[in-house]
């Protein structure tokens, strides 16, 4: 006969924490819960976590995207939030009815919500019944009574609703509008990348949720750079605004350009364009920055990979044409130009469904060896193991020439053969670059004229010779005919 008992029974990776040497996907932006923090770094592992912590918002979107799309946690820094969004103008050309429909509230995140009208009726009175989206009709609510209420406030969008003056709806009648998602000023987005800089998690790209304009920039640069500095590269990933209703692609293009043109950074990748994508939280299918998918993407794979590789697969949840096969936001297949400008953008390909990256950019000036996102993840890489190797060398006795004072040349290659085998395990086990641009393949390279006595520094140089990335293939065929080649006799 069994006895009463306590049996408890131990669970491992729950808390979604990451092999040594993984880096975590990092995103800063406007969450909308009072109890979200700013500028405190916190990471989750399931999407119910992050949204009971964070409620809602572009960074949450963003966040929630990714661990619902490639199953790995989120460290996720909420900003803050000084700019509201804006309700947008209300378009009533699709109503009919004598009440006067106005937009009211304040929305939390980027919306297109519509109301429309089921079974009309008078405004105070029972009997109209309506359905309301939050994504530009792709997805819509069940069919609801107004009852005797004069406004309707749309569910989980911040404040937003609509108020309905003395009048009529008829069926059939339909408002429209287009929000904006509260902001994190320029300064604020800063105060987050020190809170990234300070924290011991590791990470290696941060995907900005929101809009990235010229101040914006200036301060990613800043930091950024400050990052590199400081021994710590990293990367970041961003969006510049998304195209303004009825903003055509030539005037979409003029705009970002005034504003980027002549900006340039070897550390982010500046997106562009908007897609519809899939929420992880909803269901819906919101107009989201592209960032949302390229980010997501970027930090699912390796180091070495570009993404724009297609035997990676679609963009989950993505797109770019309507219902009908249209096109309806940027497809640098059909509209180059973006990239050229050095903007990251989509792509549809014939033959292939679904949508891929054109090219994962670094927004880098001309003749920069960071032309794609690979070539400064592996740079990242490779600086961030030299640094911890070289770091075993500080204050470590080093053998001199008698002579000349010089490093003895056993030290000196006993050096290298340690920084070489740290890149090689890094850059080589999986080859995420060519090898080194030394003789023998070798990546380091240390001064042995270094006047080490007096000055107590060495110096050094090292060399990556990177992978290649194809992106055009030439080839020449055409039909043969072996009854018109000469047989030899």
């Amino acid at each position: 006969m069994s006895q009463p008992a306590v049996n408890i029974r131990e669970i491992d990776g729950a808390l979604g924490i990451l092999p040594a040497g993984e880096k975590i996907h990092a995103v800063a932006g406007v969450c909308t819960a009072a109890g979200a923090t700013a500028n405190v770094p916190i990471a989750f592992g399931r999407t119910v976590d992050l949204i009971a912590y964070a409620s809602g918002g572009p960074a949450v979107e963003a966040a929630c995207h990714y661990i619902d799309t490639y199953k790995r946690p989120v460290l996720l820094v909420p900003t803050g939030k000084t700019t509201a969004g804006l309700p947008g103008t209300l378009v009533t050309t699709g109503k009919l009815g004598t009440s006067i429909v106005t937009i009211t509230g304040v929305p939390d995140d980027d919306y297109e919500p519509q109301f429309k009208v089921i079974v009309g009726g008078t405004i105070a009175v029972a009997g109209i019944t309506y359905q309301w989206s939050l994504d530009g009709g792709r997805t819509w609510s069940a069919t609801l009574a107004l009852g005797t209420a004069n406004t309707f406030s749309f569910p989980g969008a911040g404040s937003l609703g609509l108020a309905f003056a003395a009048g009529t709806l008829l069926a059939g009648d339909i408002v429209t509008s287009r929000t904006t998602a509260p902001q994190w000023t320029a300064a604020e987005l800063g105060a987050a990348c020190d809170a990234l800089a300070a924290t011991t998690q590791n990470w290696g790209i941060l995907q900005v949720a929101g809009p990235i304009d010229s101040a914006a920039f200036d301060m990613l640069e800043t930091k950024f750079s400050g990052l590199s500095t400081a021994g710590k590269p990293k990367a970041w990933i961003g969006n510049t605004r998304m195209p303004n209703v009825g903003e055509t692609e030539a005037a979409y293009k003029t705009a970002v350009d005034t504003i980027f043109s002549a900006k340039a950074t070897v550390y982010g990748s500046l997106c562009s364009g908007a897609v519809k994508l899939t929420s992880a939280v909803t269901g819906r299918k919101y107009k989201r920055p592209v960032s949302f998918s390229v980010a997501a993407r970027e930090n699912s794979v390796s180091e070495e990979v570009n993404t724009a590789d297609v035997n990676l697969g679609v963009l989950p949840g993505v797109s770019i044409r309507d219902a009908n096969g249209n096109a309806d936001e940027h497809d640098e297949t059909l509209n180059p130009g973006l990239d050229d400008s050095r903007f990251t953008v989509l792509r549809t390909i014939d033959g292939y469904p679904g949508v891929y990256i054109n090219r994962p950019r670094i927004f880098s000036a001309p003749g920069s060896d960071f032309f794609i996102m690979p070539h400064r993840r592996v740079m990242n890489l490779a600086r961030e193991g030299l640094r911890l190797y070289f770091i075993k060398r500080l204050n470590k006795s080093v053998l001199v020439n008698r002579t000349t004072g010089f490093i003895l040349e056993t030290e000196a290659l006993e050096i290298e053969a340690g920084a070489d085998a740290v890149l090689r395990a890094l850059l080589m086990a999986k080859p995420k670059a060519s090898g080194g641009g030394f003789a023998q393949g070798r990546f380091v390279q240390i001064s042995r004229t270094d006047n080490l006595i007096s000055t107590k520094t060495m110096t050094g140089q090292g060399r990556i010779v990177p992978l290649a990335y194809p992106e055009f293939i030439n080839f020449d065929l055409g039909f043969y005919n072996p009854a018109l080649q000469v047989v030899p006799t």
